[in-house]
């Protein structure tokens, strides 16, 4: 029987580092997606969607670049071929993923560029082994809602902010909004974000979801809201502009309308723009601040 056809042609040895990465996830529903994206799915999807909503904001050119929770670094290999005559810095608190970053970042002829480090999760602000605005840009692609628990989460976002120069752009993408109930990122259950960790959890291994004995908080299961994430700048007094805001006019898509999205999802986002977009903006809300997922939202540090 002939191998799977995966989006991108890794070798055996990256297959085995992805499938040894999920052990034990077998029978979930999700598993099968789960190898095929770490496979090179989110890759090309991350081309197609992700670089143009970046370029809405900056071209990436001669920019010290992080992506703060690389994992297998997927989006690392799509900044580094955005971005040119600047520094490539991936970290993430998992080893493993750390690994299989380094196999893919040589795979894509960046590893002379792209520097990779394990690091220890943030507790408070000066955690990471950087200096103070040390980058131009950093990218969370999927990162908050993994960060558990969830009361290091202000800290996060601070420590984040202590490493952006001034002018510099900090990226939040893909992390799901709670102002919704359904779980759209990790079970597909409603409720699950707004209950208990352990009722939820419980809830989540009785329908199939989950495996018990996992951690189902750092799954990500509970995302944050818009208004999460700006608190603990506010409450520093650190001073941000929102550029959906003031460069994209309150779009939820910078960098237009995908062609792959659903005629459901294109008219929920045309409505929302047209009947909530200007009176949103006329008291500093950004639309996608009422969206299922908080995607390509864009704080400049003033």
């Amino acid at each position: 029987m002939p191998p799977e056809p995966y989006p991108i042609a890794y070798d055996a040895e990256f297959l085995r580092q992805v499938r040894d990465l999920h052990a034990g996830s077998e029978s979930l529903p999700g598993y099968n997606h789960w190898i095929h994206e770490h496979m090179g799915g989110r890759v090309v999807t991350f081309r197609a969607r992700l670089v143009p909503h970046i370029h809405a904001f900056t071209p990436l050119r001669n920019l010290d670049v992080l992506d703060f929770g690389c994992g297998t670094g997927s989006s690392l290999v799509v900044l580094g071929e955005m971005a040119n005559g600047g520094t490539l810095t991936g970290i993430d608190v998992d080893r493993r993923g750390i690994q299989i970053a380094a196999l893919r970042v040589r795979h894509h002829g960046l590893a002379d560029r792209a520097v990779l480090q394990a690091i220890e999760p943030v507790q408070k602000p000066g955690d990471l082994p950087f200096a103070s605005e040390s980058f131009d840009f950093i990218l969370a692609n999927g990162v908050l809602e993994h960060v558990v628990p969830f009361s290091t989460r202000p800290a996060v976002i601070l420590e984040m902010w202590r490493l952006l120069r001034p002018g510099g752009l900090l990226y939040l993408t893909e992390t799901p909004n709670t102002l919704w109930p359904i779980d759209r990122h990790t079970t597909g259950l409603p409720f699950i974000p707004w209950l208990p960790s352990g009722v939820a959890a419980r809830i989540a291994v009785a329908a199939g979801r989950h495996r018990k004995g996992a951690d189902f908080d750092a799954r990500g299961r509970r995302g944050m809201t818009y208004w999460g994430v700006v608190r603990p700048l506010r409450r520093a007094r650190l001073g941000f502009e929102v550029l959906n805001l003031t460069v994209t006019a309150n779009r939820l898509l910078p960098g237009g309308i995908e062609r792959n999205a659903s005629a459901k999802r294109r008219g929920a986002m045309l409505a929302l723009e047209r009947v909530a977009g200007r009176p949103l903006a006329a008291l500093g809300i950004p639309t996608v601040a009422f969206a299922p997922f908080l995607e390509h939202l864009c704080l400049k540090k003033c």
